[in-house]
């Protein structure tokens, strides 16, 4: 039976675009962390917090690549304050191989009321991954790769908090862990702990703006991720990490003075090297960083 190649790659080509591969790796600089002891802080004391009080919208996205998942009851920090990403162990995915459950948080304010809600999702180890907390409209979603995912209307909650409730330690924001561990215990048992981050970022960026189209309705729809932060007149605050090798201070490439400041061996390096034997039709994130310098 003769075959219609012509057809054929249309049909590959449509496949590619309904089910994009991610395989990219960053041109320029990321963040190097270990997952023992090192992170990177903004103090709120010198800087407030990033969001302001009553923003209604907003986005904090981030690339990031874990190498390890969380051990029994932890979570590992990739960045947290009035938002939060990481990864955790608790049971609220169904993993397959090489699949790390993590999550999407923010504390969230009406006029009687502060919550912190979470999202759960599964992503990717030892890959580059995607993830975005979107608020507008009293609804959170959550992107991630190639899915963003909504949630039911919240009607009692409309900004983001103007202060975290949590211990002074934990009110910075952090990139990569916390100063110190966060200890959850109830009735003497431990029930989380929040931990370091074992892995590398390539970029975060905050915007007072829901920066993409959400789903109609409380469901998941098909997302393509940016294929690179440029900062605009919505941007709070970005970090490309594309500065010298081997520095531990963080230039936020927004203009507003947000540097990040290294600890305990939190340093720039080299982005890895990922699924070199991987091919796509989608332009890869370390192309695209490198083709825009130009």
């Amino acid at each position: 039976m003769p075959v219609n190649f012509k057809l054929l790659s249309s049909v590959v080509l449509l496949l590619s675009l309904v089910l994009p591969v991610f395989s990219f790796e960053p041109s320029g600089g990321v963040l190097m962390l270990d997952g023992a002891d090192d992170y990177a802080i903004l103090p709120l004391a010198e800087h407030g917090y990033i969001i302001p009080r009553n923003t209604d919208a907003f986005t904090i996205e981030v690339w990031f690549y874990p190498k390890t998942e969380p051990k029994k009851k932890e979570r590992n920090l990739v960045l947290g304050q009035q938002a939060a990403i990481g990864l955790t162990s608790e049971n609220k995915c169904e993993l397959s191989k090489n699949q790390v459950c993590s999550y999407g948080s923010a504390f969230l304010e009406g006029k009687r009321v502060t919550t912190a809600i979470d999202i759960h999702v599964l992503v990717e180890k030892d890959r580059w991954n995607y993830m975005a907390i979107i608020f507008k409209d009293s609804t959170l979603s959550l992107a991630y790769n190639n899915e963003i995912l909504r949630t039911g209307r919240i009607n009692l909650v409309n900004f983001v908090a103007a202060s975290v409730p949590l211990g002074e330690t934990f009110r910075d924001f952090f990139v990569g862990g916390y100063a110190e561990d966060m200890i959850i215990v109830k009735d003497g048992e431990l029930l989380s702990r929040r931990t370091y981050f074992h892995g590398e970022i390539d970029a975060i960026r905050f915007s007072n703006i829901a920066r993409y189209d959400l789903p109609a309705e409380r469901e998941t729809k098909l997302f393509d991720p940016p294929p690179r932060f440029v900062s605009d007149e919505h941007t709070l605050a970005l970090w490309d990490f594309n500065d010298t090798e081997g520095v531990d201070r963080f230039e936020d490439t927004s203009g507003n003075g947000y540097t990040l400041i290294g600890m305990n061996g939190a340093t720039t390096g080299s982005a890895l090297s990922v699924n070199p034997k991987n091919t796509s039709i989608t332009t890869t994130w370390g192309q695209v960083k490198s083709e825009s310098s130009n």
